[in-house]
């Protein structure tokens, strides 16, 4: 038998490289209004998907502001911690893996807040006050609504009622459709949230990028093809591991072809017709589930082609800045500037604001004191 070798490149498939609605560029016009009173912005990411799941509009918007970077469900994730040791040092950014339904991870996270804001030259007067921002589906409405049981609980004013939860969670993106009003984290120190939609970039750079948050949760299920998003799957199992142990419960050997693996998928399921025929489309959906939601240890994942590449940090610096330069130039990105000026703070003179702009302002200048 000859020895098996992985597919090196994946087809370009003409699948759509935008997701991008309008209730993303609403909450994107809703981050511009709240920069200016804002202590802290928590930037969630999918650490299966560390690169793909990076949204560059934030960093011009959000230039000037302190920001922690989070890596949100570790527990499904093989990403290695040096990896993004190496790669942070670089610019010298804070980051944390956290699971947002685990409560110690919660308050390893509150003590970090709390150390920021005891670390402020000049404590905010009405406390300190952060955004957590994201993709869709990284788990910020879970983070907000754990953050806020931790926080609370030894509080005397809340100890004698059970903490609700605020925000809105569920398995698909876009849950979330609006800015959230503020949300009390803790009272002592005061540390307050808005939580806020997952926002989509307007296009992404290519394809394989698409299908990489495809299998994190950020796009839709009805968004991509399932079987070129198995196919795709498949792929970076293979990349990752060629012996095909990562799919040995349904065949004895490695297979480039998705559709060999989806029919012993459905034969190990008894979902076989009689005439040897099976619903491709279930068959694949179930597969790529496996592995999205974890179901267990052994479907743990790293879906980001450049992280499973280990790629180094001067790579890593030349991936970010490149998509930084592609979403530079779009128009989009252009009337957030004309809207908050190109330093992200809302100092800029020469911007063309209009009346919901000009109400912004006013609501936030005694921020600006």
């Amino acid at each position: 038998m000859s020895k098996f070798i992985p597919r090196s490149t994946f087809p370009s498939y003409n699948i759509p490289l935008s997701s991008f609605k309008g209730h993303h560029q609403k909450a994107l016009s809703k981050l511009g209004h709240l920069s200016p009173q804002l202590d802290l912005i928590i930037e969630v990411r999918d650490c299966r998907a560390p690169i793909a799941s990076t949204n560059a509009l934030f960093d011009k918007l959000l230039a000037t502001k302190r920001k922690l970077i989070l890596y949100s469900k570790k527990d499904l994730s093989i990403l290695k911690p040096n990896l993004l040791d190496k790669w942070h040092a670089f610019n010298n950014e804070t980051y944390m893996f956290i699971d947002c339904r685990n409560r110690n991870d919660c308050k390893r996270l509150i003590n970090t807040i709390r150390n920021i804001y005891e670390n402020l030259e000049s404590k905010p007067p009405l406390g300190l006050r952060s955004m957590i921002i994201g993709m869709p589906n990284v788990g910020k409405s879970t983070l907000v609504n754990t953050l806020r049981q931790v926080g609370l609980e030894n509080d005397k004013a809340s100890i004698s009622t059970k903490i609700k939860k605020v925000a809105k969670t569920g398995g698909q993106p876009g849950v979330t459709r609006s800015t959230s009003e503020i949300i009390r984290l803790s009272n002592d120190p005061e540390i307050m949230v808005y939580d806020t939609p997952g926002i989509s970039l307007p296009t992404v750079k290519d394809s394989g990028t698409m299908l990489t948050l495809g299998l994190v949760g950020c796009i839709h299920d009805s968004f991509i093809d399932p079987v070129i998003l198995a196919d795709y799957l498949l792929y970076l199992l293979n990349f990752q591991d060629p012996s095909g142990k990562l799919y040995s419960d349904y065949m004895s050997h490695p297979t480039n072809d998705i559709y060999e693996l989806m029919y012993n998928i459905a034969k190990h399921r008894n979902t076989l017709r009689p005439n040897g025929t099976y619903d491709e489309l279930g068959v694949a959906t179930h597969w790529i589930n496996l592995w999205k939601q974890g179901k267990s240890k052994k479907y743990r994942g790293l879906f980001d082609l450049s992280a499973i590449q280990d790629i180094n940090e001067e790579n890593w610096k030349e991936i970010n800045n490149l998509e930084r330069e592609r979403v530079g130039s779009m128009k989009v990105h252009q009337k957030l500037v004309d809207s908050f000026g190109s330093n992200g703070a809302s100092k800029t003179f020469n911007r063309k604001r209009t009346a919901k702009d000009r109400d912004a302002d006013m609501k936030n200048r005694m921020f600006k004191l």
